[in-house]
């Protein structure tokens, strides 16, 4: 991290120089159109891993419960600012409607009289409702599933508001900031470790996240599309799917982007190559992590590509680096970042010997592709390797995996796109149970609508059925499947 710490304030100076350059040209903005909750209850215990810690650490195994999974990219509403960004879940439902949306919506914007200021206010409001075919568990939790997880239950997901200064992307240096404030549910849907821990009751809908905190410049520099840079906390680039509701075709999220990285903390380059490629470059501090001089760098890149026809594209991402926790937790958290489990008693608070020298590996890789006007193809395939990973009985894993893949198909049903059904089929395993709380093979399928009888008003019911062939997992532990019917309300603003 003081490797980080150094390249932040060398950056820090460079934006300062090149704010004051940009006020000098008058340089113009133009207007743009895991953390992981603690174990359920009732979950069957996994198998014991081979290997150990050094034996200072040794201890019988306990008899703490595993942890669970489960926490976790802009849509048609003007000032998004995420141009640099690969193509994900909004390309297919929201593309054509965006300029419908621009003019529809935006009226936080209009109320305060600022709708033609550079400085951008949107947001949206999203409730939600879950039923549970097998009955409410002894939690309250449909296992597994997210952002939708308390079962037979309202929730308010959802109350985001933006507010951005979006730089211009043309031939002169320009500076640009974003902060998204996350009220609602689903505050621990993003929550990083390290920040708000103990600050609200889990599952409450009284609660706070601020998902994206940075600043941006964009540099006419080296190529004709420039360099862009970002310094802060932002969403991952990976995925299909979003944390944004406004970003996704369903309410309930995959498995994969689940049990994957939702935001991270560093800095950023995004270099266009050419219109069709962008390559991204960035040192962070791991994912879903707070600001810690204990951290070491973690290596995160990829590249997103877009036929000249722009109805394929491409996206692949690495994570490389130290990712559980440079002390062992201590007892009783309310949250675990994803894949660090519960440590023993006589370990909490000490130094993880295994931490640094043990890096975790993540892969994700989205093709898109419009077949015609109405139909739209998504595949997405994925892996998390971690190496020395402590469990809860006092073992440690030599390697904890976790991996997937999972299709999407979106189809329009009308020209004016108020009908898109969405079918997502997937599997996901967790060979060691390090990511969900039990190991196995997990299948999942839904089947949605769309309906937007407004562009700013969007309606979407979904049914989900999920699966396990190996473990019983759902219920409290006692069946190998639940069937859930939900839907959500969205407000655009």
């Amino acid at each position: 991290m003081a490797i980080l710490g150094a390249m932040i304030d060398r950056v820090l100076v460079c934006l300062a120089v090149v704010s004051a350059q940009a006020a000098t040209a008058g340089a113009q903005a133009i207007p743009s159109p895991s953390t992981r909750m603690a174990s359920p209850e009732g979950l069957p215990p996994r198998s014991p891993a081979s290997g150990g810690l050094p034996s200072d650490m040794a201890q019988p195994a306990n008899s703490n419960p595993p942890p669970s999974g489960g926490t976790p990219a802009d849509a048609g509403s003007p000032g998004t600012g995420e141009r640099s960004q690969p193509p994900s879940a909004e390309v297919a439902p929201t593309e054509t409607e965006g300029v419908a949306a621009a003019a529809d919506t935006n009226w936080l914007a209009r109320f305060l009289g600022i709708e033609d200021s550079p400085v951008k206010v949107y947001g949206w409001i999203q409730n939600s409702y879950t039923g549970n075919t097998n009955g409410t568990p002894r939690n309250d939790s449909n296992f597994s599933v997210f952002p939708n997880r308390l079962a037979n239950r309202w929730q308010g997901n959802q109350y985001y508001v933006i507010f951005e200064r979006p730089f211009a992307t043309s031939d002169k240096l320009d500076l640009g900031f974003r902060v998204d404030t996350l009220f609602g549910n689903d505050w621990q849907f993003t929550k990083d470790w390290g920040l708000f821990d103990r600050a609200f009751k889990p599952n409450s809908f009284a609660g706070v996240d601020l998902p994206q905190l940075y600043v941006e410049a964009h540099l006419p520099v080296l190529t004709a599309g420039g360099l862009d840079l970002r310094l802060g906390r932002y969403y991952t680039p990976s995925g299909f799917e979003s944390v944004q509701a406004v970003k996704r075709p369903l309410l309930s999220v995959p498995y994969m982007f689940n049990y994957s990285p939702f935001t991270y903390l560093g800095l950023q380059s995004i270099l266009h190559v050419n219109p069709q490629l962008s390559v991204c470059n960035a040192l962070v501090n791991g994912n879903d992590r707070w600001l810690d001089e204990r951290y070491h760098v973690n290596y995160h890149g990829g590249y997103s590509w877009t036929s000249k026809d722009a109805t394929t594209t491409w996206a692949s991402y690495v994570l490389v680096g130290p990712d559980q926790l440079p002390t062992f937790p201590a007892m009783n958290q309310p949250f675990l970042p994803l894949g660090v489990e519960q440590s023993p008693a006589a370990w909490a608070g000490r130094n993880n010997p295994l931490y640094a020298h043990h890096p975790r590996t993540y892969f994700d890789t989205v093709v898109t592709h419009k077949w015609t006007k109405k139909l739209t193809q998504a595949s997405e395939a994925f892996f998390i390797i971690d190496t020395k990973v402590p469990l809860s009985n006092g073992t440690v894993a030599n390697e904890a995996s976790w991996y997937g893949y999972a299709n999407w198909f979106l189809y329009t049903f009308d020209p004016d796109e108020k009908f898109t059904g969405v079918w997502r089929s997937e599997v996901f395993e967790d060979t060691k149970g390090t990511a969900t709380g039990v190991a196995g093979t997990y299948y999942e399928m839904t089947l949605g609508l769309i309906y937007k009888p407004k562009p700013w008003l969007w309606i979407r019911p979904e049914a989900r059925y999920d699966w396990n062939h190996f473990a019983k997992p759902f219920s409290d532990g006692t069946r190998g499947s639940q069937f859930l019917l939900a839907f959500d309300v969205i407000v655009q603003f």
